[in-house]
């Protein structure tokens, strides 16, 4: 929301004086200089970052307050995204260590600090800047970062224009790394946002979390919704510090999206939303569902090579289920029972699975691709039983279990598995399964604890296991349920809620420093792989949410 009028100028300036002064109070932020930052935009453009340095905080204040009127006068419109930092750990350090640190981060994208090339931060960027415009840069997620030496000249040109000189990395010696205390103007408040850590720049959460996430689940849907074009197909996602779309696609994340954007309904109904989503599920009809001796299938790949997947059959049933769940529309019924069918043709009589065939010869061509694949399959089985009750679909799923438990698969804690546990164990109340679905979280929840990434499927997991437990408490098998370790799964609930909140949703505070705020403000990215904002990143946290909300 942009500061308009006057009063409403008036009104900022005061806010922002008296956010700074209490703040270094506060604090206690004692240091030879004082370093305070405005960034400011709008959600059509990248920010601008404008900042200040003095002994005298005043004087710091004074200059701030003149710039402010300067933007409003000239552009207001410049104001819609305002935020403010004031540094603090100001530290010198040697080039090298910090080049070092880049090299043997555990996480891409994870170096929580701002960086000034000078003692008088006369050239210094924000972390969000430095992320934003890959002075830091990946090219993959799991090859190291490191510093990009034109990013970092042209990012200086645009910001410094009188500074001519361009930098060399080679000859710098030694950097100012510092953290910053922030904040962010929104509703005619200031908003603290976190300092340091994985949290860094990202609001602190006041009032009930679950009232925000269902804030976040309403403003996500539409972010979703909106990226269907005419045509049904999404637009894949983007690498947003460039403004860059990726342009394969997959029909796996296709399906599941859809199946998310219609879980949102049972938090926020929105009847528009159904146009966009029928028009999405035509896409995927016409696109890559094709009829095999009476059996259906799910293509995907390109034309040369056409593949069928086990994992895409089984999505575009809970696509289809989904539908017919919220709807009690049942006119997609009879595609989910073709492919059905063609789950079936890849399972073989002892319950292991082929997950990919050539097209249209359906000769095997991957026995194994990736072990999600066996999870979607029981789970789209079970979902079309729970509609049409054929038994022989439960009996399919039961085998497969007996396939999973004989093989250990609880070691891959998949989310995929864990959802159909749960609802297996509705029908089948035995222990064999509860044991299983215990197992497939109960050895993982260290990591979980431990992971400093946004990874989505975690809360999947663990909410469907926890509706599980929730059951089993109601039986006889009271010594599973002790071994549950019920209390530490909803205190790990919790914290991953929080976590990828803070870490893997486009609050404006972040998404401003982006080229093209709008294009992601409200979606889900994925920050160790240069914040790539997916169809399947919105998924997850959506599923996980909307299963958090709703419990």
């Amino acid at each position: 929301m942009a500061i308009n009028t006057y009063s409403e100028l008036l009104s900022f300036k005061e806010k922002i004086v008296s956010w700074i002064e209490s703040t270094v109070v506060e604090k206690n932020i004692q240091q030879d200089s004082y370093v305070v930052y405005l960034s400011y935009g709008n959600i059509q453009q990248r920010c601008q970052v404008w900042e200040n340095c003095d002994q005298q905080i005043s004087k710091v204040i004074k200059r701030l307050l003149n710039f402010v009127d300067k933007v409003f006068k000239k552009n207001n419109k410049l104001l819609e995204f305002v935020k403010v930092d004031i540094a603090y750990n100001v530290e010198k350090t040697a080039w090298e260590n910090v080049v070092q640190q880049l090299r043997n981060q555990k996480h891409n994208n994870h170096m929580r600090k701002g960086i000034s090339l000078n003692e008088n931060f006369e050239i210094s960027f924000l972390e969000q800047e430095i992320y934003a415009k890959s002075i830091i840069k990946g090219v993959v997620y799991n090859e190291p970062n490191f510093f990009d030496e034109k990013n970092l000249n042209d990012a200086i040109k645009k910001k410094y224009p009188s500074i001519l000189k361009k930098i060399s990395l080679e000859k710098i010696k030694y950097v100012w790394l510092f953290d910053t205390y922030s904040a962010f103007y929104e509703n005619e408040n200031l908003i603290d946002l976190n300092s340091q850590g994985c949290e860094n720049g990202i609001r602190i959460l006041s009032g009930n979390k679950k009232e925000h996430i269902v804030e976040l689940i309403k403003k996500n849907a539409e972010f979703l919704h909106r990226e269907i074009q005419k045509d049904g197909r999404f637009i894949y996602g983007y690498f947003p510090a460039y403004n860059r779309e990726i342009n394969s696609y997959n029909t796996v994340r296709h399906c599941t999206a859809i199946y998310a954007l219609l879980e949102t309904l049972e938090v926020d109904y929105k009847t528009e939303y159904l146009a966009q989503i029928k028009k999405s599920i035509q896409y995927a009809i016409d696109h890559f569902y094709r009829e095999v001796d009476g059996k259906g299938f799910m293509i995907d790949g390109k034309s040369d090579e056409l593949e069928v997947k086990l994992g895409s059959n089984a999505t575009a049933i809970f696509m289809f289920a989904k539908y017919q769940e919220i709807t009690k529309d049942d006119q997609y019924i009879a595609y989910a029972e073709k492919l059905a069918q063609g789950i079936q043709f890849m399972i073989d009589v002892n319950g292991e699975t082929t997950h990919v065939l050539h097209y249209p010869s359906l000769e095997i061509k991957e026995k194994f691709r990736i072990v999600y694949y066996d999870g979607e399959a029981a789970l789209g089985l079970l979902r079309l039983y729970q509609i049409t009750h054929q038994q022989e679909l439960l009996e399919t799923v039961k085998l497969m279990f007996e396939h999973f438990i004989s093989k250990k698969y609880d070691k891959y804690h998949d989310h995929w598995l864990s959802y159909c546990t749960n609802e297996l164990t509705m029908i089948c109340p035995e222990e064999k399964y509860f044991q299983f679905g215990i197992d497939n979280y109960l050895k993982h929840m260290n990591f979980i604890k431990e992971r400093k990434t946004a990874y989505a499927t975690f809360l999947e997991m663990m909410m469907s296991a926890y509706k599980m437990v929730k059951r089993l408490k109601d039986t006889e098998f009271t010594e599973l349920y002790e071994s549950a370790q019920v209390e530490d799964l909803k205190s790990l609930i919790e914290l991953r809620v929080e976590f990828q909140r803070a870490t893997g949703f486009f609050y404006p505070e972040i998404a401003m420093y982006m080229a093209k705020p709008n294009k992601i403000l409200n979606s889900f990215y994925v920050r160790h792989d240069r914040f790539r904002t997916r169809i399947d990143d919105q998924e997850h946290n959506l599923s996980g949410y909307v299963a958090y909300v709703k419990e």
